[in-house]
């Protein structure tokens, strides 16, 4: 999946010119990441934090993928997302 990143505290606005170039948006707190966030979250109250989709694993192991069964997976390097998909 195309992603793009963003704050947390960013408006639902931004989120959504965002998301005009890429199908998945990755949600930054402070130092780490929180959710993410697809057109479909837009229609909740709040900002990019409040809204997101919190049901995701950061770099899991594939049997913590198995039983956890997120959502969405994001695997990253040192530290920084390079691909996000739709969990099992």
């Amino acid at each position: 999946m195309e992603f793009s990143t963003i704050g947390a505290e960013d408006s639902p606005e931004e989120a959504k010119n965002r998301l005009q170039n890429v199908e998945i948006l990755v949600v930054w707190g402070k130092e780490q990441i929180l959710g993410v966030l697809t057109v479909d979250h837009l229609v909740r109250e709040g900002n990019c934090g409040e809204i997101c989709e919190l049901d995701i694993l950061v770099d899991p192991k594939p049997e913590k993928n198995l039983v956890w069964r997120p959502k969405f997976v994001i695997m990253t390097d040192d530290g920084e997302p390079v691909m996000v998909n739709r969990g099992p």
